[in-house]
C-alpha cells in the first residue's frame, strides 16, 4: 500500500505546476496574467470563478467555432 500524501504535497505539486506554466515561453500572456493574479486569491472565491469562468468561455468558444462551421 502507498504511503499517504501529506496535505502539503498536493500544494506544493500545483505551485510546481503553475511555476512551469509561467516560466514556459509558449503559454499565453493572458494565462499567465490569469495564474499571478490568482496567486492571492480565497479558494473558495478561487473555485466559484473559475467554475463561472469556464461555463462562459466554454460556451463562447463553443458557439464561435460552430459558427466558424456553418
Amino acid at each position: 500500500m502507498a504511503a499517504s500524501q501529506s496535505p502539503v504535497e498536493p500544494l506544493l505539486e500545483a505551485e510546481k505546476q503553475i511555476a512551469w506554466v509561467l516560466a514556459h515561453p509558449g503559454m499565453s500572456d493572458w494565462l499567465k496574467e490569469a495564474l499571478r493574479t490568482a496567486v492571492d486569491r480565497d479558494p473558495e472565491h478561487l473555485l466559484n470563478d473559475l467554475e463561472i469562468l469556464c461555463l462562459l468561455l466554454r460556451a463562447k468558444a463553443q458557439a464561435a467555432i460552430d459558427e466558424r462551421l456553418r
